[in-house]
């Protein structure tokens, strides 16, 4: 009995030693992960209706790719007590330049985005949902960090709203921590 105890007590330590490492923020508790969406749920239903487009699959995978990559990384993503969800990663005049000329799929392959899940990005058929910023602009040389900042579902932010102008569809996945959905919309 006294074995049983002890075997179960190493188990539970290592299961939570294993939730703090694989969680993004560091904290105790399930993992960042990326979740895939579907046109029947209640929040494309509302993205699309705010918007004024139709829900499309392979937009939606691109946008997963991007959720995959947000929430499988442990490089510097912190969620504050706001509304949106931060990623920082380094960008070269590569990936600055594709996204200068907002061929946004040619950035996101450069960067190593959709990588080893589902080949990369495909076309530039699509402008982010969401806002990306560069340290320093895109004017500068060299490697700069690139922000990525993910709102949370149901939250209209500026750059959703621009980047829908025009667009007749919608694709979208989300990042998910501690039970909030943070929306990776992509219009086409």
């Amino acid at each position: 009995m006294k074995n049983w105890k002890k075997l179960l007590a190493c188990l539970l330590v290592g299961l939570m030693a294993l939730t703090v490492f694989t969680a993004c923020d560091a904290s105790v508790g399930a993992p960042m992960g990326a979740k895939r969406s579907n046109a029947e749920s209640k929040s494309v239903k509302a993205l699309c209706t705010r918007f004024g487009v139709t829900y499309d699959k392979e937009l939606s995978e691109k946008a997963y790719y991007i959720a995959y990559w947000v929430a499988g990384t442990s490089q510097s993503c912190w969620i504050p007590e706001k509304t949106e969800l931060y990623r920082y990663d380094n960008v070269d005049n590569v990936a600055k330049t594709y996204l200068k000329q907002g061929d946004y799929a040619y950035a996101f392959d450069s960067m190593g985005i959709g990588k080893g899940i589902g080949g990369g990005m495909g076309v530039n058929d699509f402008i982010p949902g969401f806002a990306i910023v560069i340290d320093g602009g895109l004017e500068t040389n060299g490697t700069s960090n690139i922000t990525f900042v993910l709102p949370k579902d149901g939250t209209y932010p500026e750059a959703m709203t621009k980047a829908a102008e025009g667009k007749t569809k919608l694709g979208v996945a989300y990042v998910v921590d501690k039970g909030v959905s943070y929306a990776v919309v992509l219009f086409g």
